[in-house]
């Protein structure tokens, strides 16, 4: 069950902390036959930044995809490489080999939060914006998510319950509830129709946030039913980070019954590879 592609990691262009090249050589050593790297797209109104943005401007986004260009020579005979970009669905369309769509950031009472940066920040949110109503701030996370593949455009899902990242043993909120469920689940349903896989990303896993894989496998049972796919990734920030975990995210698709995963193809394009 050795899986050896990973479509979603970030390098020194965004929030990561290696060159692409460094991350190249990495998936390389791991024996990797595919490798992309998924660059952060621009996203504006970043509170927690000096120049209030974050990701790839114009300017750094064509350096990026240079510098991924020659690289792809440079390892031509050694692995397969592809340019990637991570869309948020308020950021603007960069385009690249692949895209995957993701939410990060969401918009109430006049203010921008980050789902994502801290446990701290996102639970100060939800007390301010949404009276300390968890399942509240959930809904409207999943109202936003439910867009997210018409907003990006984008070939597959990222971490689709990332708002679940600060959640490990429901502290804040229990994901088996309906006031959870429900938002949840319409948004996978819609977004199910653009027959594009769901990301399992072990992310959080990596950095200590997690001890399972995103999506939930309450959440994997219910795409698997809705006849969905899914891809594994790690969302690998550092080198040894890269396919992090992939037997459990494997064993994890697996029990909840389903028999392969989707990876990218050189050109455009996806191949199913059966467990």
């Amino acid at each position: 069950m050795r899986i050896c592609c990973d479509f979603h990691s970030h390098t020194i262009y965004g929030d990561g902390r290696n060159t692409p090249e460094e991350m190249i050589q990495a998936a390389c050593a791991l024996g990797f036959t595919d490798f992309g790297i998924s660059e952060h797209g621009f996203l504006d109104h970043y509170a927690y930044s000096e120049t209030g943005t974050f990701g790839m401007d114009e300017a750094a986004f064509s350096r990026y995809r240079e510098e991924m260009e020659a690289l792809k020579e440079k390892y031509r005979n050694r692995i397969r490489i592809y340019t990637g970009v991570e869309r948020d669905g308020m950021g603007p369309k960069q385009e690249a080999d692949y895209v995957i769509g993701s939410s990060h950031q969401l918009f109430k009472n006049g203010a921008y939060v980050m789902v994502d940066e801290s446990e701290e920040i996102l639970a100060d949110a939800v007390n301010r914006l949404w009276k300390g109503d968890w399942y509240a701030m959930t809904a409207d996370y999943y109202r936003q998510e439910k867009q997210i593949a018409e907003l990006t455009e984008c070939d597959f899902i990222g971490h689709f319950d990332l708002i679940t990242k600060f959640n490990q043993d429901y502290r804040h909120f229990d994901e088996s509830l309906d006031a959870y469920l429900e938002p949840a689940l319409d948004a996978m349903r819609e977004l199910n129709k653009a027959h594009i896989p769901f990301e399992i990303n072990t992310g959080a896993m990596s950095r200590g946030f997690r001890k399972e894989p995103y999506p939930s496998a309450l959440l994997l049972r219910e795409l698997n039913r809705m006849g969905g796919t899914i891809m594994i990734n790690s969302d690998s920030h550092r080198t040894d980070t890269i396919g992090w975990q992939f037997e459990t995210a494997a064993r994890l698709a697996v029990s909840c019954g389903f028999d392969g995963y989707y990876a990218l193809l050189p050109g455009g394009g996806l191949q199913k590879i059966r467990f």
